[in-house]
C-alpha cells in the first residue's frame, strides 16, 4: 500500500488499537515508539453508514488502526477495560428484550432470601438480583444486559412479580467465563442504573431514614434488598423487606433546586411473606 506524505506522528503501538485507552495504563516495559500516519483523509463506512469517527485513522506498517470503543458500538459491541489483567475484552452487545415466541412453559418460583450482587463478568461489572428459590437463579434481564443468549435455557417465572429467572446451572451453558459475585463497595442497597451522585444520594438518604419508624403503636423495620432506575424519569422501583414481608414501592425524585431532591413513594405492593418471619 502506497502512502503519500501526510502529517506523522510518534505514538505507541498500545495507544493506536484504540484512544479510549490512555497511555498510562501501560507498563514502561512494553511501551513501543513508532511512527505512524495521520489519514484524516480516509472515510470509514460501517454497514452502509457513513462513520465520523472522534479520531482519524491511524496507518502503521500498512494496518488501519481505529477508535476500537466507537468502531464496536456500531458492530453491536461493547468495549471493557480490566486493569487488573491488563486486558481489553470485546463482548457481544447487550441486546433488546424479545418477547418468547410459541407457547413458553415456566416454572414456578417465589422471592426467597433475594438478594443484589455486583456480577464481574468479562471484564464488566453488572448489578443482578438473585433469588434462592430451589437453587441460584439469576433475573433474565439482569443476565442479558451482560450479553448472555438466554434462548433456549429453562426458566422459571417468580409469583409475585411475573419476572422471569434462570438457574444458575442453565446459565452455565452459556457463560463464558465464571462470574464473581461481590456486593459492591457502597453500602446497600446496590442502585442500578443511575450514575447521577446527587440522585444516588438523595435515594439512599430515603432508604437510612425509613429504616425504622413508628404509627400509631406499630413499628416498621426496612431492610433494603435493591433499588433499580425505570425508563420514566426520575422514577425508581425498590425492593426490600418490611416486618417480614417483601414488598416493591415506586420511587420518584423531585428536583427542588438544582442538584437537591427529594424523594416520594407509591404503589406500595405485598410480594409474599419471607421465608423466616422474625416476629
Amino acid at each position: 500500500m502506497h502512502i503519500s506524505s501526510k502529517k506523522m506522528i510518534a505514538a505507541a503501538a498500545g495507544v493506536l488499537m484504540s484512544v479510549s485507552f490512555a497511555a498510562g495504563v501501560y507498563a514502561d516495559d512494553w511501551i513501543q515508539k513508532v511512527t505512524a500516519y495521520v489519514r484524516s483523509d480516509f472515510k470509514v463506512v460501517v454497514n452502509g453508514a457513513p462513520a465520523n469517527l472522534s479520531s482519524p485513522v491511524l496507518i502503521y506498517d500498512n494496518n488501519s488502526y481505529l477508535p476500537l470503543k466507537e468502531i464496536a458500538s456500531r458492530l453491536n459491541a461493547n468495549v471493557n477495560w480490566q486493569d487488573s489483567n491488563q486486558t481489553i475484552y470485546v463482548n457481544t452487545r447487550l441486546y433488546p428484550q424479545q418477547p418468547e415466541t410459541g407457547d413458553v412453559v415456566y416454572d414456578e418460583i417465589i422471592l426467597e432470601n433475594p438478594t443484589a450482587y455486583i456480577m464481574k463478568y468479562l471484564g464488566g461489572d453488572y448489578p443482578v438480583l438473585v433469588t434462592l428459590s430451589k437453587g441460584m437463579y439469576y433475573r433474565q434481564s439482569d443476565v442479558q444486559k451482560m450479553g448472555m443468549d438466554t434462548k433456549g435455557l429453562r426458566k422459571a417465572k417468580e409469583k409475585y412479580t411475573g419476572e422471569i429467572y434462570i438457574n444458575e446451572t442453565e446459565l452455565r451453558k452459556v457463560w463464558k467465563e465464571n462470574p464473581i459475585l461481590t456486593y459492591g463497595e457502597e453500602m446497600p442497597p446496590i442502585i442500578a442504573g443511575e450514575k447521577d451522585d446527587f440522585k444516588i444520594r438523595a435515594l439512599r438518604g430515603y432508604v437510612k431514614d425509613m429504616s425504622n419508624y413508628k404509627i400509631g403503636d406499630t413499628y416498621f423495620f426496612h431492610n433494603p434488598i435493591f433499588i433499580e432506575k425505570l425508563e420514566e424519569a426520575n422514577t425508581y422501583r425498590y425492593l426490600l423487606t418490611e416486618n417480614g414481608q417483601y414488598y416493591q414501592v415506586i420511587l420518584k425524585l423531585t428536583e427542588m433546586q438544582k442538584d437537591l431532591y427529594i424523594v416520594g413513594s407509591s404503589s406500595k405492593q405485598l410480594l409474599g411473606k419471607t421465608a423466616v418471619d422474625p416476629y
